[in-house]
């Protein structure tokens, strides 16, 4: 059976008393056998007590000495197998001794350090499961990211090509296929509003109809070809000389309407002169064929109906051509003026 430290220090003590009273009674036992004859020499006496004495002190020292340094080889053991523990390292191999409160104590701490050494691997384990996890899942968001950020700009360019499409059709809705000059629709919305925003007092919004001479006649002794191409060359000519705040449109047929918003009679007249002078020198078909119009000027005035402002530029375009035609008529309310 296993003896403790307190058995076994308690039993180291005895021992050190039984050696001292043993040696102390075997040396009275020699001195007195030695010395019986002389026992009135005291003072020797004394002197071999006081050896016995020193003697067994020495001997109870050496034997401390020796049980103390087989403690000291035991926690030794312990501090080197806490220090590989906290290294990290394999625990050294366990020293054969007696089953006492040190081995008790240094099998729980291996079994400690094994159940330490498993939770750190499952901890490894888990923060290695965690690292995956955290990998794959930025994996993850990053192709999520790249497929949303695909199908943002795909849908952008839906967007964009949808919006320019719609641009060209409301374009190719306000505007006349052959000439590229905004249609009849487009040109009344915008006298509508330009007559709305009409106020006494301000200056005039002038009309202008230009028609083309003798269209037919071109169409048919040259072909509609060739009627295409006059009615391209008179819009670019028309578009050009009405200026930037001036609105072209091709009124139908072969007839055009220019709208000159903030301008007088006086200053319109001479813009329809002007228009129908540089038409005059305009030749389509290699210079052989020679265009003129004729031209309608009429002033919306305030508080005027835009249909009543219409009527009377139209009745000025026919008495242009009634003329004679490459002409420009202005309406004046009810009369009629021939300016060329």
């Amino acid at each position: 059976m296993a003896l403790g430290i307190r058995h076994r220090l308690l039993i180291s003590h005895l021992f050190a008393v039984i050696v001292v009273a043993g040696t102390f009674g075997t040396v009275v036992y020699w001195v007195a056998a030695e010395q019986v004859a002389r026992v009135g020499e005291l003072n020797t006496l004394r002197l071999y007590a006081a050896l016995a004495f020193c003697v067994c002190v020495l001997a109870a020292l050496m034997l401390a000495r020796h049980l103390a340094g087989r403690f000291l080889a035991r926690i030794t053991d312990l501090t080197a197998r806490c220090r590989a523990l906290a290294s990290g390292e394999s625990l050294p191999p366990r020293k054969p001794g007696p089953r006492d409160e040190f081995d008790n104590l240094g099998r729980e701490f291996d079994a400690m350090a094994g159940r330490l050494r498993h939770s750190a691997q499952d901890r490894e384990r888990a923060h290695a499961a965690v690292r995956e996890a955290n990998a794959k899942l930025e994996s993850r968001v990053r192709e999520r990211t790249a497929e949303l950020e695909a199908a943002t700009a795909q849908l952008r360019k839906e967007i964009e090509n949808r919006v320019h499409v719609e641009t060209l059709l409301a374009e190719a809705a306000m505007t006349d296929g052959l000439t590229g000059l905004l249609n009849r629709r487009a040109m009344l919305e915008m006298l509508e509003q330009a007559s709305a925003q009409l106020r006494p007092g301000q200056a005039g919004l002038c009309v202008i109809i230009a028609d083309v001479d003798h269209f037919k006649r071109i169409n048919d002794a040259h072909g509609h070809d060739v009627g295409d191409r006059v009615l391209v060359a008179v819009a670019t000519r028309l578009r050009e000389l009405a200026g930037e705040q001036q609105h072209v449109s091709r009124w139908g047929g072969e007839e055009f309407l220019v709208l000159l918003p903030d301008l007088r009679m006086a200053a319109a007249c001479q813009r329809a002169e002007a228009i129908r002078r540089d038409v005059e020198r305009t030749h389509v078909g290699g210079g052989d064929l020679g265009v003129t119009i004729s031209l309608g000027v009429a002033e919306l005035n305030a508080g005027e109906k835009l249909d009543d402002c219409l009527r009377r530029c139209d009745q000025a375009l026919y008495r242009a051509k009634e003329s004679g035609r490459n002409a420009v008529v202005v309406a004046q309310g009810a009369k009629f003026a021939t300016i060329s």
